[in-house]
């Protein structure tokens, strides 16, 4: 199979603008896994803005439950669990009122918070 990657551009990110954050890990040969999501560039409102040139941050468009199966927690740091556990908290609000009761139990169940 052959796949096609454009290249990429060097264009300054903007708010309003559309990326994806793709982190992955490859195995050469063997597998690779890749968890994608999509994000709006948003300004931020920050205590600081040195230069007065303002500052950006990301709001998630896509909204699904990582998959704890493919996490060593273990190797989280406090902060990375409640980011982990916030980021499970907004998909049930998000994503409930789409769901059925089967659904909204897989939820549930994929979205439980967790600790190290």
């Amino acid at each position: 199979m052959i796949s096609f990657r454009p290249q990429a551009r060097n264009v300054p990110i903007q708010a309003s603008m559309t990326v994806t954050d793709e982190p992955g890990y490859y195995e050469d040969g063997s597998f690779g896994i890749r968890l994608e999501n999509v994000l709006i560039v948003k300004e931020a409102n920050t205590k600081f803005n040195f230069g007065d040139k303002g500052y950006l941050s990301f709001e998630h468009v896509t909204w699904a439950p990582y998959q704890r199966k493919l996490m060593d927690l273990s190797l989280l740091i406090p902060e990375e669990i409640d980011w982990l556990n916030t980021y499970h908290s907004n998909c049930r609000e998000i994503l409930a009122p789409y769901l059925d009761d089967s659904e909204m139990a897989w939820l549930k169940k994929a979205t439980e918070p967790i600790s190290a």
